[in-house]
């Protein structure tokens, strides 16, 4: 993400925290293993660890929440409250709502929290950062589950992962606009072969 001479728009603590969120929000339980053990490494604190895991499971129900209602549903009601979020937004926090959002797809919130990132002085590329994180750990997800899914029928992944249903090139238009791809983004799939169960 940065040449030799130039300074990283986040910290290392601070992409690693963005990454537990993804990780979390994606269901990536090898990503979220790694990046749990990475970003205490780099200096985050159990609370910012924890905040990060609150912060992306909440955009997670908000996100579901968010398409029940798109289905004719009413998730919210007398035994399901409407999620309720804790504590002061902060820049960090936005920037893992928002690697969380776009993990688990869900454009109505990342336009949330991106503007909401940049209301609290997060700058263009330090959302970016956070999206190329995401993006990244979202593959990661996508490819760990197209291998279970190749094993369980016994197949390839590639046969495991074929889906008629987003075979356009709107979605492929999508990524390319964010700007991100895995080659690009913050880890590869080879930062988490040393985590997997």
């Amino acid at each position: 993400m940065t040449t030799k001479n130039e300074t990283p728009v986040l910290s290392e603590k601070e992409q690693e925290t963005i990454a537990v969120g993804a990780s979390v929000a994606a269901g990536c339980l090898p990503c979220t293993k790694f990046h749990l053990r990475i970003a205490s490494d780099a200096g985050a604190k159990d609370g910012e660890i924890l905040q990060a895991v609150r912060d992306a499971a909440l955009v997670r129900r908000v996100a579901t929440e968010i398409m029940a209602r798109a289905g004719g549903l009413s998730p919210v009601g007398p035994d399901r409250p409407a999620p309720e979020d804790q504590g002061p937004r902060t820049p960090i926090r936005e920037l893992v709502s928002i690697a969380a959002a776009y993990a688990v797809n869900c454009s109505t919130s990342l336009a949330t929290h991106m503007t909401a990132a940049r209301a609290l002085g997060a700058t263009d590329q330090q959302i970016l950062t956070a999206v190329k994180i995401a993006c990244a750990i979202r593959d990661v997800a996508v490819q760990k589950a197209r291998a279970a899914a190749g094993a369980f029928f016994g197949v390839s992944e590639e046969e495991a992962g074929a889906c008629d249903c987003a075979g356009d090139e709107a979605g492929a238009e999508e990524t390319s606009r964010a700007g991100a791809s895995v080659e690009e983004c913050h880890c590869r799939t080879e930062d988490h072969q040393r985590s997997d169960e």
